[in-house]
């Protein structure tokens, strides 16, 4: 399927590698709708790209998905692509940090519950007669999680578990549900909230490699070499490679071990 021509929905599309969708999708003639929290940084995306559409829309508010679907209902738009990209991730020791019960529940929603949701929206207002897309935005972090990022990791371990429950389930419909696995890309997450200082992906870039992937059929994409070896790692030796993780993420991302 041919990306183009279509109506798509990018959550978390005003910045990093959700932007970088939105420019892509923008210029192969798609009808491209962006939401996320904050309204001045997806008024500054539309002021970039002439024809972006946006909702504000946190997606770890229940409330706020439904009035989504709602408004998109009312103004007559029917999606025929999501990405589930708006992400967010935390540091905590819990030996030594608090985190307010309701920050869990929002960072976990916004990985997780906030995707099902959306999906489940987009499923029952979708043409069921026509190819639909479900693209889900993963990490490497759920091939295996990185300790002081326990939020993060096992929210997007269940993002990829829900994603391959969702495609046998829709195995035999017009539904294709595809995970993709960023290397390192460019954003405020890994530069400013990771600590990143190693060579970084340019998130248009990679955005249209991802497109072109999924124009050739592809359900699951993680090029970087990373992914591939903390896939061998977790099959070969799990508990060693999880040490070796914590030890390097807390040097990275801390300054200490």
């Amino acid at each position: 399927m041919q990306l183009s021509n279509k109506t798509i929905l990018i959550t978390g599309g005003a910045t990093g590698i959700g932007f970088g969708f939105a420019q892509n999708l923008i210029e192969k003639g798609n009808r491209v709708i962006i939401t996320g929290r904050r309204l001045d940084k997806l008024q500054e995306a539309q002021n970039a790209l002439p024809g972006l559409l946006y909702f504000a829309c946190d997606v770890s508010d229940p409330d706020a998905i439904d009035e989504l679907f709602v408004k998109l209902k009312d103004e007559g738009i029917i999606l025929d692509v999501v990405f589930n990209n708006a992400g967010v991730l935390e540091l905590w020791d819990i030996q030594t940090q608090t985190i307010a019960s309701k920050d869990v529940f929002t960072k976990i929603n916004t990985n997780l519950s906030g995707p099902i949701a959306i999906t489940q929206k987009f499923i029952r207002q979708a043409n069921s007669d026509t190819d639909n897309y479900i693209v889900n935005i993963s990490t490497e972090a759920a091939i295996m999680p990185i300790p002081i990022m326990p939020l993060y990791s096992s929210s997007k371990a269940g993002l990829n578990a829900f994603t391959l429950s969702l495609r046998t389930q829709l195995k035999n419909s017009k539904f294709h549900v595809v995970e993709i696995v960023p290397p390192a890309t460019e954003s405020k997450m890994t530069t400013v909230d990771m600590k990143n200082t190693t060579k970084l992906a340019d998130p248009k870039i990679f955005a249209k490699q991802v497109i072109r992937k999924i124009e050739e059929g592809k359900l699951y994409y993680a090029p970087s070499s990373n992914a591939k070896l903390l896939t061998i790692i977790r099959r070969v030796f799990p508990n060693s490679g999880l040490k070796l993780i914590d030890k390097m993420s807390r040097k990275e991302v801390l300054g200490k071990v």
